[in-house]
């Protein structure tokens, strides 16, 4: 790995790493894709990436209007959507499993939006591309929105289209969460909040903090210190990975491990 040496790490990146070194230096280091054949079918990630989207425009229309009513939030969050869908030339046909869904995830996202506000939130930015240098490497990333508290604390939000479940064991342990910790080292600030806002139909918009992410955030960038001067210095990068990281890994082939013989 001393021979591909790392300069930008992104949050995706680097849980490659804690999860499998051996992903990270084909992956990563080494650029590695896989030929993936068209599919011009509309999944679950599709739907994700358009629901970031229209949350964004959505957010943008409504920050310069002063205490708009609750139709008007309904309205303008209509109007994001139907312009998202446009601009993405997603057919009606494909995507017409997630727009069924649609008026049932808007009202469970305005529900939460209102008590969001009530707490003190204002919105501030959304998808916006942040930057820090971390010693001898840049990390990279789009942090989906920052909001700025009534105390004038930011905080970070970054939306999830999984299961509640998933995005509730994301924050059982601080440590191990690497994404609200690596956004959190993308900013300047001292100290802030970060959460996960799980945008979903069946259990509506719920909000998952991250208590610790000031303190997931100081041993995440010791750590990558660490790790990328390790890697500097010629560590090996093996094939560590286990469960549901091999399951959906696209270097499975190269480390072959299915293939592995105990000896």
């Amino acid at each position: 790995g001393q021979l591909v040496p790392v300069s930008h790490l992104s949050a995706s990146a680097y849980e490659d790493l804690r999860n499998c070194p051996y992903r990270f230096f084909a992956m990563r280091q080494l650029g590695l894709q896989t030929a993936d054949e068209l599919d011009a079918s509309v999944d679950k990630r599709d739907f994700g990436l358009w629901l970031h989207e229209v949350l964004k425009r959505f957010h943008e229309a409504l920050a310069p209007r002063n205490h708009p009513d609750a139709a008007t939030k309904r309205l303008l969050l209509d109007e994001a959507s139907v312009a998202t869908t446009e601009s993405m030339g997603l057919g009606d046909g494909e995507f017409l499993p997630f727009a069924a869904a649609w008026p049932t995830v808007r009202d469970g996202y305005l529900r939460w939006l209102e008590r969001h506000e009530a707490s003190g939130a204002t919105f501030n930015s959304a998808e916006v591309a942040q930057s820090q240098g971390i010693g001898p490497v840049t990390l990279l990333g789009r942090i989906d929105r920052i909001d700025h508290m009534a105390d004038g604390s930011v905080l970070v939000l970054d939306y999830k289209t999984e299961s509640s479940a998933k995005t509730a064991t994301r924050t059982k342990d601080a440590l191990e969460d690497t994404q609200l910790a690596f956004y959190a080292a993308l900013l300047p600030n001292d100290t802030l909040q970060a959460a996960y806002v799980n945008v979903g139909e069946k259990d509506g918009t719920k909000s998952y903090p991250q208590p610790d992410v000031v303190e997931a955030r100081d041993a995440l960038i010791e750590g990558i210190l660490q790790d990328m001067a390790r890697i500097a210095q010629g560590a090996p990068l093996p094939a560590l990975g286990e469960g549901t990281t091999c399951d959906f890994c696209n270097a499975r082939g190269l480390c072959r491990k299915d293939f592995w013989k105990a000896t």
